[in-house]
């Protein structure tokens, strides 16, 4: 019916035209196939095919005027014919006019004894893996295919910079140069071993080593240094053996490093098509592959390194992430910047994506003591959450709001948690036990009802990173530190001194045991600003509050008002005389109040002159001993 309209309406061949283009854009709609692709693969081979028109041509000639001098130098000697004898044919030589015009090859230089030919044997004797370039990962030109019906419309990836074109990428006889001193290196340090493939990838290129039989990988690893000073690198990382291989990793960094821009990562079809809302888009793999994660299956993570590595830019890497993925009431922040600097620009996400707490006074907590009562509250999130989980017979979040959504449960919808802490190490020095409590409690637990725990120190020492919280964190990412046993506390190995800076990382998941080595993404600050600003022209959520955790009500704490003395006041000042340690955590235990109140008292104490001033995180020093209870009347205290 179709075709006979046509017909008549375009005649017989307007038709065929017609026809041929519909079911062409339909095939190419359907199979996600590229118009552009076929021309330029053809324009691509003329290029390669005009580039080696000059070589060709100088070769030919040099060989027309090699043939020519061999035809002047060669003379052949006359030889006396042999008479014939009788009745014999008289016999003629004849040469073929394609032998005479074959150009004369030069001979081939023989290799020197000891060493491997890499680019005169006939047989390659390594492999090069193909670069990964931002062009070749499969792209999506939106991210809004799951939130296209909804009123709150997820960020633009044209808010993210486009990926610099640059034509300092490693050429395959610099990686031929590089193996062949590598080759020469070890043979001239006593061991022998081959380069059997080399992966170029975007900050270092991986040269991959089998030793020969009898070489102990220890002696290779050992050599990292004589390595970096003889191939001029900055540093050397040793991957000693390399997991699943037979072969032994020599990480080189490329003499000019590419960045890593983050739009190339949300942008591509492996970030699009995860279906988790917690999916951070961390980097590329040495070899120039995305690489994104879940967090929900992480499920918290530790991440550490020095000032300048890169760490403050892929905590931005992870917010801008999800930020791309989640609507408001599917995700919410709890954001803690003791240095007041760092996550300061979130301040935009108020009323849309962070959560506080009526006993906060602000959305992104930089006070020690507000970042406590934060962990306190979400604490008690967790514990409401697991209750709500409990009456409703169901094993983790996901069931639950799933079953919201469906309408078999008439409760409200549960949104993620992702509490985020910028520098621990600031809290621990504070008030260290106060902090690890309920870290430790919430890495344990939280992750069956949504709530999910980043922490960034950069000072990864026993003191701040201790085995209680190490315990709970099995992903942890390294960026470069200043030595090995910060290197071994954060991965409990060795390598992340050896890292390059500038978001050059290791990561380890409980999904992956191996370390594995990223670069992290890149996103300036005016990216961040556009996004920002376009969340902030969109609806605005439901405002979602954390639990209290300040004294829930007046006749069950007794807390004290319009500037009178705390109730408990005089039991404080009993046990603190007694036990002659002036902390709070000692309050909170023995009189069962929660960390506010506690610190309160505590406050008091110092203005009666009981305990000395605050000290860090220990214990306030005791002014006065027993005998001041003997005889003191505490007629002076009502």
């Amino acid at each position: 019916m179709i075709a006979k309209t046509t017909v008549d309406f375009m005649g017989l061949y307007g038709a065929i035209v017609f026809l041929s283009v519909l079911a062409l854009v339909t095939i190419r709609a359907y199979f996600s196939w590229s118009f552009y692709g076929p021309f330029d693969y053809l324009l691509n081979l003329r290029k390669g095919r005009n580039a080696k028109r000059p070589a060709e041509k100088a070769a030919a000639k040099a060989a027309k005027k090699a043939l020519k001098e061999k035809r002047k130098k060669i003379t052949l000697p006359k030889v006396p014919e042999k008479p014939l004898q009788s009745g014999e044919p008289k016999r003629e030589i004849t040469i073929a006019q394609e032998d005479l015009d074959r150009p004369i090859e030069p001979p081939k230089p023989k290799p020197a004894p000891g060493k491997a030919l890499l680019d005169t044997e006939e047989a390659p004797v390594f492999t090069v893996a193909k670069a990964v370039g931002d062009k070749d990962i499969e792209h999506v030109d939106s991210l809004q295919e799951k939130a296209a019906r909804r009123d709150y419309i997820l960020p633009s990836l044209d808010f993210l910079d486009f990926p610099e074109e640059t034509d300092h990428e490693v050429s395959k006889e610099e990686m031929i140069s590089n193996a062949k001193l590598l080759e020469e290196s070890l043979e001239t340090f006593g061991v022998k071993g081959h380069v059997v493939h080399v992966s170029p990838g975007p900050v270092i290129t991986r040269y991959e080593i089998e030793p020969a039989s009898g070489v102990r990988v220890s002696r290779i690893a050992g050599l990292a240094d004589d390595l970096a000073r003889v191939l001029k690198a900055k540093r050397i990382r040793i991957v000693a053996p390399i997991p699943g291989k037979s072969v032994v990793g020599v990480e080189i960094p490329n003499r000019h490093p590419a960045i890593v821009y983050l739009r190339s990562i949300v942008g591509s079809r492996l970030f699009a098509e995860s279906e988790s809302i917690l999916t951070i888009a961390l980097g590329k793999t040495t070899s120039g592959d995305v690489s994104v994660l879940d967090l929900a299956k992480m499920p918290h993570l530790l991440i550490a390194g020095a000032t300048g590595s890169g760490k403050s830019v892929c905590i931005n890497t992870i917010i801008t992430s999800i930020l791309y993925r989640a609507k408001p009431h599917e995700v919410k922040f709890v954001l803690i910047d003791p240095k007041k600097l760092e996550l300061s620009a979130y301040r935009a996400l108020e009323k849309y994506h962070l959560i506080t707490s009526e006993d906060l006074d602000e959305y992104v907590i930089t006070r020690p003591d507000n970042a406590i009562v934060a962990l306190r509250s979400v604490e008690a999130e967790m514990e409401r959450r697991y209750d709500i989980l409990a009456g409703a017979t169901v094993r983790n979040i996901a069931e639950y709001n799933l079953k919201v959504e469906k309408g078999q449960l008439d409760q409200e919808h549960l949104p993620y948690i992702v509490v985020i802490i910028d520098e621990l190490a600031d809290l621990m020095m504070t008030s260290a036990k106060e902090v690890e409590e309920p870290i430790t409690r919430l890495a344990q637990m939280s992750r069956a009802v949504g709530i999910h725990l980043i922490i960034a120190t950069q000072r990864p020492s026993v003191d701040v990173i201790t085995g209680v919280i190490k315990a709970n964190f099995p992903a942890r990412i390294a960026f470069q530190v200043a030595s090995k046993v910060d290197s071994r506390t954060i991965l409990d190995l060795n390598g992340a001194e050896k890292l390059l800076g500038r978001g050059d990382m290791l990561i380890t998941t409980p999904q992956t045991p191996e370390t594995t080595r990223l670069h992290s993404a890149y996103i300036s600050l005016e990216e961040l600003e556009k996004i920002l600003g376009h969340i902030q022209k969109q609806p605005k959520s439901g405002e979602l509050e954390l639990p209290s955790v300040q004294e829930q009500n007046s006749e069950d704490f007794g807390a004290a008002s319009n500037g009178e003395r705390d109730a408990l006041f005089y039991e404080a000042l009993r046990l603190v005389v007694t036990h002659q340690q002036g902390s709070i955590s000692l309050l909170q235990r023995r009189l069962r109040i929660g960390y506010s109140r506690a610190a309160r008292l505590i406050d008091e104490l110092e203005a009666a002159g009981i305990v000395g001033s605050f000290t860090g995180s220990k214990a306030r020093d005791v002014l006065v001993d027993e005998t001041y209870l003997e005889d003191i009347d505490t007629s002076q205290f009502d």
